[in-house]
């Protein structure tokens, strides 16, 4: 990509995390400073994949706002079967653990199958409510997942894969929601190992990172930092993450976290105006 390009990196976390960043986006939008589908590539993990394919599908951050917020909206979501304070301590277990990350995964998979306690199938329906429709939306977009042997999976309009199976497999949580099997091979979620994957934005001369959650210790690596040591990173404040309360996943918290997730988004209008202001002309078309 060329040195005045520019990238948005959306990052996992939940329902906590959807809300928090839908919210993050539409004042960013009201604002005039960042449309979504005006930029030149948009990196969605998790959380951030379906933020991300519901905006771009729309064309307002707004719109999907304002969905958020409204009350017979809020609890269309699918709660997990399993609590997540019943499944963490084995997760972190294994994140702690000296095996490779092969192993790791496996493990995660392992866990999945035994604790989700929910039918893939119903999984997946409850994935394309979110989206209007199971089609990719226009521009560079990529979703992340891991497959079964550890590696990152980023899925495009190109991959040949159904936008609503590649968001599936992208929000697959370890131990929560079931492993995702798209032709032949298992995927679970993409911010397994990286909540943000924002070395994937390396070649873009501007970058704008929307992180709901940390990133994960350990898994650090000296590309992602490059990247977002560079980045203007938009983090929940700390009344947003009281907001968000203990569990990230319960649907209750979505339409809250969203109007957080406004004010946050408020409060970042001067740093991204003073990194895309002088292309804001030529981002917009």
């Amino acid at each position: 990509m060329p040195r005045e390009s520019t990238a948005v990196v959306l990052g996992g976390g939940g329902l906590a995390g959807i809300g928090w960043t839908i919210g993050a986006l539409a004042a960013l939008e009201e604002s005039g400073v960042l449309r979504l589908d005006s930029v030149d590539q948009v990196i969605g993990t998790s959380a951030g994949a379906a933020v991300a394919a519901a905006i771009l599908q729309s064309g307002s951050a707004g719109a999907e706002y304002d969905k958020a917020v409204r009350k017979n909206r809020r609890n269309d979501e699918l709660a997990p079967a399993t609590a997540l304070d019943a499944v963490l301590p084995d997760v972190l277990a294994i994140h702690g653990s000296d095996d490779p990350v092969a192993a790791k995964t496996e493990r995660l998979m392992r866990l999945s199958r035994e604790r989700s306690r929910i039918d893939p199938s119903r999984r997946r329906v409850a994935i394309a409510r979110r989206v209007a429709r199971d089609s990719w939306p226009a521009g560079r977009f990529g979703i992340t997942a891991v497959r079964s042997d550890g590696s990152r999976t980023v899925f495009t309009s190109e991959s040949g894969i159904g936008l609503v199976d590649a968001l599936t497999a992208s929000c697959a949580v370890p131990g929560l929601w079931p492993v995702v099997r798209i032709d032949g091979a298992d995927y679970i979620d993409g911010g397994t190992f990286s909540l943000t994957n924002a070395e994937l934005a390396r070649e873009a001369g501007h970058v704008i990172v929307l992180q709901p959650m940390p990133e994960l210790p350990g898994y650090a690596t000296a590309e992602r930092q490059e990247v977002l040591d560079r980045a203007v990173t938009i983090e929940p404040s700390e009344r947003a993450r009281a907001g968000f309360g203990s569990d990230p996943f319960d649907p209750d918290v979505r339409g809250l976290a969203a109007v957080l997730g406004y004010e946050d988004g408020l409060a970042a209008v001067p740093a991204v105006t003073s990194l895309l202001g002088p292309l804001r002309t030529s981002s917009s078309g």
